[in-house]
């Protein structure tokens, strides 16, 4: 119905967006930028998000009335429109830090290591990258485990894994017996003191509403530990601090939290 159809709400600017509510209640964004933090990012859309724009395979939970409204934009519907999107959090936070000139950007790292507890160098270098793909640590072969976010400087290579309200995936590896952070723990056994001679720690880390996206551990100089959305978003020295706390609120007020 049309009623369905315009549904409106406000931005975490408070500006008006257009929505869908699908059949179990979650809310989908008309468009998929609007589900995303832009301010100051050009050009749009960049390549990261560009690479997220493929169709979603939950179209189902939605009636067909509602369907033709999410294709609009795009031509089809894409997870990054879902207000459940890890992937749409994960960039307005790193994605844009990713982007700021490089004194603003080691600042950030160093308040985000703080943060985290893990021990930190002053930082010349560094990189923030989304969604790369590692070789399998099983097979080797291209395409293994996507790497939700990554930092890396001279002293220090994290690997990122991103939650919003879906658990840790636990049937991966080559004999599906092993979960994500695992995975990610055992390349850098076997191959990253090869991969990255000149690091002096790596750590995995998960984050998610709660601290208990992965269990704290440490294997020789490989770390495991998590932090909440609410710890990230609070680091003053985000460029977009204020514009993030606000998004990250709107976010959680929104979603459909599945006994949380």
């Amino acid at each position: 119905s049309l009623a369905v159809i315009h549904m409106k709400m406000k931005d975490w600017n408070g500006k008006d967006v257009g929505i869908i509510v699908s059949k179990g209640g979650v809310i989908a964004l008309a468009n998929p930028y609007a589900n995303l933090i832009t301010t100051g990012i050009e050009p749009w859309p960049p390549s990261e998000i560009v690479q997220k724009l493929y169709e979603s395979r939950q179209k189902r939970a939605f009636a067909d009335d509602q369907q033709e409204v999410l294709d609009e934009f795009l031509g089809y519907y894409s997870d990054l429109q879902s207000i459940h999107s890890e992937d749409a959090i994960t960039w307005s936070v790193f994605g844009t830090i990713s982007r700021a000139e490089t004194t603003i950007r080691n600042k950030w790292i160093n308040d985000f290591f703080e943060m985290i507890g893990i021990k930190v160098e002053s930082i010349k270098t560094s990189e923030i990258f989304l969604w790369r793909r590692i070789p399998h640590p099983n097979t080797l072969v291209s395409g293994g485990p996507e790497i939700d976010f990554g930092i890396y400087t001279e002293h220090t290579i994290v690997f990122g894994e991103a939650k919003w309200l879906s658990p840790v995936g636990v049937t991966q590896g080559k004999n599906k017996d092993k979960d994500q952070i695992q995975l990610r723990m055992e390349f850098l056994d076997k191959y990253g003191k090869r991969i990255f001679p000149s690091i002096q720690q790596m750590i995995v880390l998960g984050i998610g509403l709660k601290r208990d996206v992965v269990k704290t551990e440490q294997k020789g100089n490989i770390k495991c530990v998590s932090t909440t959305w609410d710890d990230v978003c609070s680091i003053g020295s985000h460029p977009l601090a204020k514009e993030l706390k606000r998004y990250l609120e709107w976010k959680k007020k929104n979603s459909k939290h599945r006994n949380k």
